[in-house]
């Protein structure tokens, strides 16, 4: 009898072995399931406990199991800690909860100095400033362009077909945005470039109801975290999620026509104003902006060691230009500033316009290798931006017509204005995206073997 009793212990204690490890094997893939994200780090939100684009449950159940286990992992998971006490705990979890909920609360996240920036959830944004137009390109993918009353020239004038521009009350030249604007216009969220941090940090002091967020535009891979992230801290995450999935199914047509190409060809990137062709130098985009960081997804940029450290860009002479084209790059590509956003008589830049433009422009380049060869580009000045994106699988197809389709890139560009601008247009038949015309033949007659 105590042999069958011991027997029937060693069963009992066999099975709850059993069921124990399932139970832990259940456990863990539940709790992998909610790691199961691509570390992205694109959400620099802490509370953002599996560091991939979104905060949402996931993120809860991975601070639970944490908080459970006491094990957590800060290299792995650095913005676990949502409320920056140093430690994971439960009330971690419900700061996340709030933030997901949309409820009132203290978040914080990295800034663009690599600072903890700590702020009211959400953050009040009826009444927004913009340092420049890549800032207000910014507030209207997130759909808050109506709530912009402090914006630059720039926007209100030269980039005046993206936007209803009745909403704003102030505006200044260039990207002079100023503390005393920023108190008279009672802005409570300024989105900046990181050149104004001492102006709009003076405001905030000044008022205590202004929340700066600071932006770098030099470089393409921080677009999609500057949206998601500021997405996150307005609770306007559906907005900033299009606008990822937008751009990054554009990066992912672009890398698979770019494994196709396999080596890039060489490319230099140029600025031409309205008045270039009378200068002397030409202007050429240099790694540090973000024309040339955008750019280099698709192609070889030039660079120098003798750019400037201030802007990043180096002026040239027309010899020099000549001397290297074919030996230091294949394509020319001009950018034309303004050609894109300017009204003429209530009515859009048109493609006619452009194509004129370009026209006489080419000439300033007629001596070159890439001029002969159909390899001299025209497009426009949009690649600094958030907007940029819109413009490369045009200028793929430029790059590489046994790739990429042209139809393909104007239907990029114009998935863009339909949904991350307030403007209704066709972009073929308004706005100088890239020259379209046919005086500049041997451009024609290249693309025309494809």
């Amino acid at each position: 009898m105590a042999e069958k009793s011991t027997l029937i212990v060693v069963v009992v204690a066999a099975v709850a072995l059993i069921a124990l490890i399932f139970a832990a094997t259940v456990f863990l893939n539940d709790d992998d399931k909610s790691k199961d994200v691509t570390p992205t780090g694109n959400v620099k939100v802490l509370g953002n406990a599996n560091n991939d684009d979104y905060i949402n449950n996931d993120d809860v159940k991975l601070l639970e199991s944490i908080v459970s286990s006491g094990i957590w992992e800060e290299s792995k998971y650095p913005y676990a800690d949502a409320n920056n006490d140093g430690r994971v705990t439960s009330a971690d979890v419900d700061l996340v909860r709030s933030i997901i909920q949309g409820k009132s609360c203290k978040v914080s996240y990295i800034d663009i100095y690599d600072r903890i920036a700590t702020v009211d959830y959400p953050v009040s944004h009826k009444r927004i400033g913009v340092s420049y137009w890549q800032q207000a390109e910014l507030a209207t993918l997130l759909g808050c362009w109506s709530d912009v009353v402090l914006a630059s020239e720039s926007t209100t004038s030269s980039n005046s077909h993206r936007y209803d521009t009745s909403n704003i009350q102030k505006s200044f030249k260039g990207s002079n945005i100023t503390t005393e604007l920023i108190l008279e216009c009672d802005c409570d969220l300024v989105i900046a470039s990181q050149g104004k941090s001492n102006v709009v940090d003076a405001a905030a002091a000044a008022s205590g109801s202004v929340t700066p967020f600071y932006v770098d535009v030099s470089k393409s891979s921080t677009y999609v975290s500057t949206v998601l992230t500021l997405g996150v801290l307005i609770n306007e995450n559906q907005k900033a999620k299009e606008y990822a999935d937008y751009v990054n199914g554009l990066i992912e047509k672009l890398d698979k026509g770019m494994a196709k190409v396999g080596t890039k060809a060489k490319s230099v990137i140029t600025l031409m104003y309205a008045n270039q062709s009378t200068r002397a130098d030409i202007i050429v985009e240099c790694e540090g902006t973000g024309a040339a960081d955008m750019i280099g997804l698709i192609s070889d940029a030039y660079d120098s060691p003798t750019k400037s450290t201030s802007n990043f860009r180096m002026n040239v002479e027309k010899d020099w230009f000549i001397q290297n084209c074919g030996k230091e790059f294949e394509f020319v590509i001009i950018q034309q500033e303004g050609t894109d956003t300017k009204k003429v008589d209530d009515t859009y830049y048109t493609p006619q316009m452009y194509n004129e433009r370009f026209e006489e422009a080419v000439t300033y380049y007629e001596m070159t290798d890439a001029y002969k060869t159909g390899k001299l580009l025209g497009t426009t000045f949009s690649y600094n931006s958030f907007g940029g994106f819109a413009n490369l699988m045009y200028l793929a197809y430029l790059l590489y017509p046994d790739v990429f389709s042209e139809e393909d890139g104007w239907k990029a560009l114009q998935e863009y204005f339909d949904n991350f601008t307030t403007a209704k247009i066709d972009v073929k038949k308004q706005g100088g995206w890239f020259y379209t015309g046919t005086v500049y033949h041997q451009y024609n007659d290249r693309l025309a073997k494809y």
